[in-house]
């Protein structure tokens, strides 16, 4: 982050002087201690958020698929005359601490066709299914095991 610093400093001048990097190197320093300091900044926090970009690219494709594999079974429910619909409601509690990432699966169980989150308390989600099918295992789906492994490199 010092290093980002700097290079902030130097691209804001637009040169490169021996005065401009002795000032840059002294003001980054005192901004890189103020964000340990008071803003609880650490370097590993940083490389968990690096870890969790690239987990979070690949939450979102999840996302897309299950999106598109829910908008079919949706599709074929709605317009097929021998399937008789079931709707469900489903509780089911996660092991998930962090409310940020309890917030992004219960978005992404109501982005995903046929389910809708209805209530979530604390650890204790209720979802409501279109049918019951889609909601067979929801509460060890590829969205909680994606969002435990993000809240691991969060606290590990």
């Amino acid at each position: 982050m010092y290093i980002l610093l700097l290079l902030f400093w130097i691209a804001l001048n637009g040169k490169i002087t021996t005065e401009i990097l002795i000032i840059g190197a002294i003001l980054s320093a005192v901004i890189f201690w103020f964000m340990c300091k008071f803003l609880e900044y650490s370097f590993k926090s940083e490389v968990s958020y690096i870890k969790n970009f690239f987990w979070g690219i690949a939450y979102i494709v999840v996302l897309f698929v299950e999106m598109i594999k829910s908008a079919i079974a949706v599709y074929k429910r709605i317009y097929s005359r021998k399937i008789e619909i079931q709707p469900q409601i489903i509780f089911f509690d996660v092991d998930i601490k962090n409310e940020f990432l309890r917030f992004i699966l219960a978005n992404s169980i109501t982005l995903t066709p046929g389910t809708i989150t209805v209530d979530v308390d604390d650890n204790h989600f209720c979802v409501h299914a279109l049918d019951y099918t889609l909601a067979e295992g929801i509460e060890d789906s590829v969205f909680i095991r994606l969002l435990k492994k993000m809240e691991e490199n969060c606290n590990g």
